[in-house]
């Protein structure tokens, strides 16, 4: 049977109605015509807090989470989970410290706030690291997509055609529409991931004979492939003594790399700064973060139903070599029609909802901190959202050539998180520097070692997993395996140390210092 007719016609019009959807949302944003970067990317600061709510969650909630979280809970246990309490304590930190202050100052980018203290030097250099750290990221998202949608289609269409749809898609309504359209799209988003998982974790439990019970039963004697059986439920096996300073790792690793994510990446503030009250704003951050616990629950649910499922059905998961594909594949094989059309719009919007952010985003920051300052000084700000939508689609192409180029990545959820840690643990410290204290330090000096900071742990991680070959042992096989966390916490920490030590003291070099 031709693959594509897997597709039922109630799959085909749940799929269609989905992208007319987001062509008459793109529409109607852009009837509104934008005449500045505020307006284009911002909306002018005018979404109901509830979509800005919406539009953040989407944005956190990418193809990684809902591919790779369930593969965490297939193939692993719920450790994943322990990382939200830190993230609950990085959303009341930011709410309070940081997302205030960039409301008082009114940025549409977020590193001037850098540049307020430090002058254009350490700006140029923040937003460097952004636009690096958000496009490797996100390309590494629209891989994960695209695995997907080849996996469904089952290779109706190909890895190379898949990237091609998801990125024109995500450019079709965000070019003509900007952050209204984005914003909008994104409430759909959120709606679709949230009830698709939802509505195919109960149809998982509903296949497994005994539901619930079994499920936790044989997630309690899980076996891995090399024969060691494991707690998939091992929730207060983590908080046994010989356990705690995995859970203090997972914690604080969590609050500084969602500090370092909802603080100094203008992916996520973004959302957050369109809002029509600053106050609520705040509220919209908070939320994610107690929202955050359950929804990756279910994820996590999800994978060690799927476990459950394999048992009974151990056809389902013959020759897989590869856990990230264990969601797609029941998506594809074991779905009835019209829930598995509902789960295709839930994977597109997993895709999308990080996609579009990601390229208003890398725009913002490249049109406000490369472009106006460096080769378009005095110009209209008419010519700037030309400009700005020229840049919405050569970062898509960016994306596009990265994403095909990158094909046989594996471990999606982690890598995502391996390549910001080189990055978000330096532009967290300068940020800190920035907003908590009145240090007058040289942007330079600075920068210096910010690039310092990257490339130690960079080649670091690099020596390490030279090291971590198959069967070895040692500090560095240690490092590559868990503590590479520790780059994002030691280097948020470097930057404020070595500030204080670097600071001038004499009133006169302070001055000096602050015009560099």
């Amino acid at each position: 049977m031709p693959a594509y007719l897997h597709l039922g016609w109630l799959d085909g019009s749940i799929l269609v109605l989905y992208v007319a959807t987001l062509a008459a949302i793109g529409a109607w944003a852009a009837r509104r015509t934008a005449k500045t970067t505020d307006d284009y990317f911002l909306a002018n600061r005018s979404i109901p807090w509830l979509v800005t709510a919406a539009s953040f969650a989407a944005t956190s909630i990418s193809a990684l989470t809902f591919i790779g979280t369930p593969s965490e809970g297939f193939g692993s246990d719920y450790r994943y989970l322990l990382s939200n309490g830190g993230d609950i304590l990085a959303t009341v930190f930011i709410a309070a410290v940081f997302l205030p202050h960039f409301q008082k100052l009114r940025v549409t980018s977020i590193y001037q706030a850098v540049s307020d203290r430090f002058g254009s030097e350490a700006r140029t250099v923040c937003s460097g690291y952004f636009l690096i750290t958000r496009t490797l990221a996100s390309t590494v998202r629209i891989v994960a997509i695209a695995k997907v949608l080849e996996v469904v289609t089952a290779g109706a269409l190909s890895y190379q055609a898949c990237c091609v749809v998801v990125v024109l898609l995500v450019l079709g309504y965000t070019v003509i529409g900007g952050g209204r359209a984005i914003a909008w799209t994104d409430l759909l988003q959120f709606t679709l991931l949230v009830t698709g998982a939802a509505a195919a974790l109960v149809y998982i439990v509903a296949h497994v004979p005994g539901g619930v019970a079994t499920i936790v039963d044989l997630g309690r004697r899980a076996v891995k492939p090399d024969g060691t059986v494991y707690d998939k439920f091992n929730f207060l096996e983590l908080f046994k003594p010989q356990n705690l300073g995995l859970l203090a790792l997972m914690t604080v690793w969590g609050f500084f790399n969602s500090s370092a994510s909802y603080g100094t990446d203008q992916d996520m503030t973004q959302r957050l700064l369109a809002c029509n009250d600053p106050r609520k704003a705040r509220w919209s951050l908070l939320l994610w973060g107690m929202a955050g616990i359950p929804i990756t629950f279910l994820f996590l649910s999800i994978g060690a139903a799927l476990y459950a499922y394999s048992r009974f059905h151990p056809a389902f998961v013959a020759g897989m070599t590869d856990n990230d594909f264990v969601f797609p594949r029941f998506i594809l094989t074991a779905m009835p029609h019209g829930l598995r059309g509902l789960l295709l719009a839930a994977v597109a919007s997993a895709a999308m909802g990080s996609a579009d952010s990601a390229l208003a985003s890398l725009s913002t920051a490249f049109v406000l901190d490369f472009y106006k300052p460096f080769w378009g000084r005095g110009r209209s700000e008419e010519s700037y959202v030309k400009v700005s939508k020229l840049a919405f689609v050569g970062f898509g192409a960016l994306f596009l050539v990265f994403a095909l180029w990158l094909h046989n990545l594996d471990n999606l959820l982690w890598l995502a998180f391996r390549i910001i840690g080189f990055t978000y643990g330096p532009l967290l410290g300068i940020f800190l520097v920035a907003i908590l204290t009145d240090w007058q330090v040289s942007a330079r000096r600075l920068t210096v070692l910010m690039l310092t900071l990257t490339a130690s742990t960079f080649a670091l991680e690099m020596w390490a997993w030279h090291a971590a070959v198959p069967g070895a042992t040692g500090w560095l096989v240690a490092v590559h395996q868990t503590y590479w966390r520790f780059y994002i916490i030691a280097s948020a920490l470097a930057v404020p140390a070595g500030a204080f030590l670097m600071r001038e003291k004499n009133p006169q070099a302070a001055a000096e210092a602050a015009a560099v």
